[in-house]
């Protein structure tokens, strides 16, 4: 498994700072869009991802990127002609050390994209989803501790006809303005018009707190989406209520 290095390796001497034209002034392209199908499989795969990482930030060797991400040799070997034979990788030329030539290695760009429509559901799902669950469920440890903690919170549960219920927190306004956490999930009926303004609030709001130092770490969930035509991760759920 690839790992991140601690020590940041010295820069090849292909590597130059960022121009202002989007592109290094070596003409380095900063964003490179991936189509190939075999191509984005191999770029949304976490493992091969990690091991291609050195060479988006910079040229390397087969050696100096095996040192930067402190693993073998032999291992790095494996994944570099699959990098290459795809796109992934482009071979700028041979260094020479030690009276050997070493190949060296970069990425078309220090960013690689991929339109998402072309990214195939599994991939999506493999990827994303690993990553967004993670997170949420660090998110909803977090909040179960600091509701535990707090005395003031109930849950109440209610229901307005047969097989329709509701679970809700039950608290005053004053310890709505006093806690340091919220949770809410519900569905909203708005125009496009409406949606658009309501995701542009949610991240504005967003933006006010980001980049502030303070001494205790928060998790935000923040998201709006519209209910899915076609359920495929949710096929057999029903929301609440």
């Amino acid at each position: 498994m690839a790992r991140a290095s601690t020590k940041a390796p010295a820069a090849p001497a292909a590597q130059r700072e960022p121009a202002t034209n989007g592109a290094t002034d070596d003409g380095w392209p900063t964003r490179h869009v991936i189509t190939d199908p075999a191509a984005v499989t191999l770029l949304t795969n976490l493992r091969a991802l990690g091991y291609l990482s050195p060479f988006m930030t910079a040229a390397h060797t087969l050696s100096s990127a095996a040192a930067a991400l402190e693993c073998s040799t032999s291992t790095l070997a494996y994944w570099i002609p699959r990098f290459v034979r795809v796109g992934l990788l482009v071979h700028l030329g041979d260094q020479t050390r030690a009276g050997m030539a070493m190949p060296l290695y970069r990425a078309p760009a220090p960013q690689l994209v991929v339109p998402f429509r072309s990214l195939p559901f599994d991939r999506r799902v493999a990827m994303l989803d690993e990553g967004r669950m993670r997170v949420l469920r660090r998110f909803l440890d977090g909040l179960d501790e600091a509701m535990e903690r707090d005395d003031s919170i109930v849950l109440g549960f209610r229901s307005e006809a047969p097989k329709s219920f509701a679970i809700e927190m039950v608290e005053s306004d004053e310890h709505k303005l006093a806690r340091t956490y919220d949770d809410g999930w519900q569905t909203l009926e708005l125009t496009d018009a409406d949606a658009r303004q309501l995701a542009s609030e949610l991240q504005a709001l967003v933006d006010r707190y980001v980049g502030r130092d303070g001494p205790k770490r928060y998790i935000l969930h923040r998201g709006l989406a519209p209910d899915a035509r076609h359920r495929w991760r949710s096929a057999t759920d029903d929301l609440p209520g």
